[in-house]
């Protein structure tokens, strides 16, 4: 697992700080004290396995990490908010049970987080956490965990105090104070004293007892141990007998059997191949010799075959096109028919037709204009001549005058029967008040205001109140209104004023213009003269202006007329021109006669009788090329077909026979000609197995010497035989672990094997019966003291005659059967949590020298190859090796000698657990401060090896260790992908490029 983007959004001293670390190589991380390193390391840790418990508030943050699968995940803490995105899905488990087996943050700041006062070397293999999670992660059982179970159900029920709350603890109190209470509510009498020791040594008594059974129990186990061995012990001895009987066979190779195996399935698989080979070459040859004039004469076919397209296409044309001649021919007979009327015999072949055709398009432009202009003349049928005004009517300025003053007089008249209606109203007194009105104005008023008063009162409803007194009011208004409308007329003075007026006026312009209008306008007779001169003048207007229009429409046509003749002249003499134009282009052309209007036709007829002459000539000359390239494509192959002796026509079909037969002789050449060459290889590659399989048996004649054998068969009942030696090999040994692991120790395993040389099973057996009888002879003296017990316990109570006395008793014997309960888990707890360990402590010898191993090979990277690692059996002692391969006790390192060991063992302990459960990011803390300037460039070496495979974060306060690791780069050349420096100050991390 690799750390891929660090997103410290509020973390302590960093704000918003993103930081994408390497992927591989060693990063150094330099910065003062208080620049923000602690913090960052915390960060890391956070991350991984959340915040310690009350330290979440105020710090956010989130990381991108990719584990070993290649899959990238995003780990979001928020405060207490904690979740897993993996771009698909959220997950709300902790990475550590989800990915890591459980693993904590103690265990991991123990294995990947070094410090220098964390550099305690091979002695941190002792811690349990550790121990427990490495060796069950190397593939045995969770012993260390189980053992931690034992001791922690051990510490359940009993603790070495005195003030213990324990169960075991408080059970034992009780029983003292059961005894003290029983004390009290006893007689001072000599029996009950006496009945009372006999209890007391009947106590001590089974006590005694119970520890002969114990000790006869364990010997009884001293017994069963052999006998449980003794199949072990047998078979182990059947094992070592049978390999004494095998002895010769020893020293057989451990590879023979494969060796002879993978010898004699070469050599088979060599004579095979070689058998095959010979049935090959055996086969006579398949080229035949009249395959060589085809040969010779293939590129000819090739070059003739290439022109078999050519050659149908050309006589392909030369039908299409014979056909298409005729067809020209007959249109160009039938062209010329229409041309001859306007050419005669003699037809031009070059015809100016542009510049015709611009005569042409202008005679017919002239010509149009004509006939429009012959369209457009003057129609005068309806234009009568000149007409007669009538002379005996009254002239145009009489009527002029008169006209208006008539109309004036009527306006008069009507003005003065307007004013005379209005006076005839004031002379019926039209001023008079209307009294219906007067009542009606009145009566509304006193409604609306006694509406008002009683809504005021609250008589009746505000609402409807006042509704009815506004509806009133309207009325009130409306009828006012009308009173003043009808009692509003003029006065009597102004309007008879007004009348005489108007009568005086009529009079003066009845006399001024001489209408003839005498009497008294009042009357009907004056108002119908008036209308006859009215009807008169309205006649004679109508008159006046049908005259005046016909005389200007007959000078309009006039004039009009005369412009089209005009025009007619104009155009007649251009007509006249054209027309000289045409016939001279015509007649220079070569045309005998030629109407303007036939002209396109006349143009499209020759353009295709020239284009027919044209093509006709054309392909007279491509036929003659046609016919001379057929001629030489049929002169090629009709010779190769002679060459070839391929009696068939010569046409291109059969040259495409031809070509056909010629690829079949050329495929069956090459083919007849590459299995001779594979002859000849086969022939070499026989010779060449031959030799192979020669060098097979000698190694088999070797291998044989080897052995002192002859033949294969008996190698192989040597190899079987073989093959049984290192079973029972195998099952000696196991046998071996077997007796080891069961005596615990090496004093007993020896005692344990001299048992099982010098007794049997039945010596065994006779004195298991021995032990079993005199356990059970001890079981019946418990029991009967027991009995006698319960007599004085009966006879103390009877004494006593309290039934106080008797429930304490019984009391005190049900906690103490209680406590003996416990007392037993105790010690069984005590027992398995023994066994366990013995057994954890040898699967860690096992698998303890893999860490070792690797740390040697650490050391020797760091010590320039001076030093490595050897562990004592037991794993309890370390010691370095030098050149001289003298062992140094960990009492005689060096301080430096010894940090660099401690350091490789703690980063083989981190590489080892990775290899088991999943790389781990490693950060190491200012653990180079105690080494030299040359153990600091071996040290950074070796970490940036360990870098490419594992990312190794150091965080250091040292410009010493921050210089040298710069120079250390630029000397290995591992910017890019060894070490890489960085500079921290206050919440931000930037890259040093020096």
């Amino acid at each position: 697992m690799k750390i891929t983007q660090m997103h410290l959004d509020d973390f302590g001293i960093y704000h918003h700080v993103e930081w994408a670390p390497p992927e591989q190589g060693l990063m150094i991380i330099h910065g003062p004290n208080e620049s923000g390193k602690t913090t960052l390391m915390k960060y890391v840790r956070s991350m991984f396995f959340g915040y310690p418990r009350g330290e979440w508030k105020g710090f956010f943050g989130h990381i991108d990490i990719r584990r070993h699968t290649g899959k990238a995940y995003r780990i979001y803490r928020n405060e207490k908010e904690f979740y897993i995105a993996d771009g698909d899905t959220i997950l709300y488990e902790e990475p550590s049970t989800m990915w890591w087996h459980g693993l904590d943050r103690q265990t991991y700041d123990k294995i990947f987080a070094i410090g220098l006062e964390d550099l305690q070397g091979f002695k941190i293999l002792s811690n349990e956490e550790v121990r427990s999670h490495f060796f069950s992660i190397e593939g045995g059982v969770r012993m260390g965990t189980t053992r931690r179970e034992f001791i922690r159900r051990m510490g359940e029920l009993l603790v070495p105090s005195s003030q213990g709350k324990k169960v075991i603890n408080v059970l034992l109190q009780e029983q003292k104070e059961y005894a003290y209470r029983i004390d009290k509510l006893v007689y001072d009498e000599d029996e009950f004293a006496q009945l009372q020791a006999q209890e007391k040594r009947s106590y001590e008594e089974v006590n005694q007892l119970r520890l002969q059974q114990e000790e006869l129990k364990m010997q009884m186990e001293q017994v069963l141990l052999p006998m449980s061995a003794w199949n072990i012990y047998q078979r182990g001895q059947a094992a070592q007998k049978k390999m004494q009987e095998l002895a010769s066979i020893s020293q057989f190779p451990q590879e023979g059997l494969q060796q002879e195996s993978e010898i004699e399935s070469n050599i088979s698989r060599l004579t095979t191949q070689i058998q095959k080979q010979q049935r090959l070459y055996q086969e006579k040859n398949t080229y035949h010799d009249e395959w060589k004039h085809w040969e010779i004469c293939g590129k000819t076919i090739e070059k003739v075959y290439d022109k078999v397209h050519e050659w149908k296409q050309y006589e392909q044309i030369l039908q299409e096109k014979e056909q298409q001649a005729v067809q020209w021919k007959q249109a160009l007979e039938q062209e010329e028919r229409k041309l001859r009327p306007y050419f005669g015999t003699s037809i031009a072949r070059q015809v100016d037709w542009q510049d015709g055709f611009l005569v042409a398009q202008k005679y017919a432009q002239v010509w149009q204009q004509l006939l429009a202009w012959k369209a457009r003349k003057p129609k005068s049928g309806w234009i009568s001549s000149t007409p007669e005004y009538d002379q005996a009517q009254k002239t145009e300025a009489y009527w002029q005058q008169q006209g208006p003053r008539i109309e004036e007089l009527q306006q008069l008249i009507h003005t003065w029967q307007k004013i005379q209606a209005v006076w005839e109203m004031i002379e019926q007194d039209k001023q008079t008040p209307k009294q219906g009105l007067m009542w009606g104005i009145w009566g509304s008023l006193s409604i609306s205001i006694i509406s008002a008063g009683l809504a005021f009162w609250q008589v009746v409803p505000l609402f409807w109140g006042y509704m009815v007194a506004v509806f009133f009011l309207i009325v009130l208004v409306i009828l006012g209104y009308m009173f003043l409308m009808g009692t509003y007329t003029p006065k009597k003075e102004v309007v008879h004023e007004q009348l005489q007026e108007v009568e005086n006026k009529i009079c003066l312009l009845s006399k001024q213009g001489n209408l003839g209008l005498d009497g008294d306008f009042k009357c009907a007779l004056w108002q119908q003269k008036i209308e006859d001169m009215k009807r008169q003048y309205a006649h004679w207007q109508a008159d006046y202006s049908k005259y005046v229009w016909k005389k200007e429409q007959k000078e309009l046509y006039q004039s009009v007329y005369g412009q089209w003749k005009n025009e007619g002249k104009q155009l007649k003499a251009s007509v006249r021109d054209v027309m000289d134009e045409w016939k001279k282009w015509y007649e220079v052309q070569g045309i005998r006669h030629l109407p303007h209007t036939d002209f396109m036709l006349i143009q499209q007829a020759w353009k295709r009788w020239y284009s027919y002459q044209q093509q006709l000539c054309v392909w007279k000359e491509e036929k003659v090329q046609m016919q001379r390239q057929v001629e030489d494509l049929t002169a090629q192959a009709k010779q190769l077909f002679k060459e070839l002796s391929f009696a068939e026509n010569v046409t291109p079909d059969n040259v495409v026979l031809l070509y056909k037969k010629w690829q079949t002789i050329r495929v069956q050449a090459e083919v007849a000609r590459e299995q001779d060459h594979q002859r000849v290889i086969q022939k070499q590659q026989e010779e060449q197995l031959q030799r192979e399989k020669a060098r097979w048996e000698e190694k088999q004649r070797q291998l044989f010497q080897t052995v002192r054998v002859k033949t294969s068969g008996e190698f192989r009942d040597k190899a079987l035989q073989y093959q049984q030696f290192c079973q029972y090999k195998e099952i000696y040994r196991q046998s071996e672990d077997h007796l080891r692991l069961l005596a615990k120790t090496s004093q007993a395993l020896k005692q344990l094997k001299y048992d099982l040389q010098h007794y049997t099973v039945k010596d065994w057996q006779d004195k298991r019966i021995q032990y079993e009888q005199k356990i059970k002879e001890l079981e019946q003296k418990i029991a009967d003291i027991v009995e006698h017990r319960g007599s004085i316990v009966e006879r103390l109570s009877q004494m006593a005659k309290n039934e106080e006395y008797n429930r304490l008793l019984q009391e005190q014997q049900h906690r103490k059967a209680l406590l003996d309960n416990q007392v037993d888990n105790w010690l069984m707890y005590m027992f398995a949590e023994h066994m366990m360990g013995e057994a954890q402590a040898y699967y860690e010898r096992v698998r303890q020298p893999i860490v070792i191993r690797k740390a040697g090979e650490y050391l020797q990277e760091m010590t320039a190859r001076k030093y490595t690692l050897q562990a004592s059996f037991d794993g309890k002692q370390l010691y370095a090796v030098d050149n001289t391969q003298r062992r140094i006790p960990e009492k005689q390192w060096s301080s430096g000698l010894g940090d660099q060991i401690y350091l490789a063992v703690r980063i083989s302990l981190a590489v080892v657990f990775s290899q088991q459960l999943e790389p781990m990011p490693i950060v190491l803390d200012d653990i180079l401060v105690r080494f030299d300037e040359d153990r600091q460039k071996a040290a950074l070496r070796f970490l940036a090896k360990v870098g490419e495979k594992e990312q190794v974060f150091l965080f250091t306060c040292s410009r010493m260790t921050r210089n040298i690791a710069i120079e250390v780069q630029q000397e290995e050349g591992l910017i890019d992908s060894g070490i890489h420096v960085f500079e921290i100050d206050k919440g931000s991390i930037q890259p040093i490029n020096e």
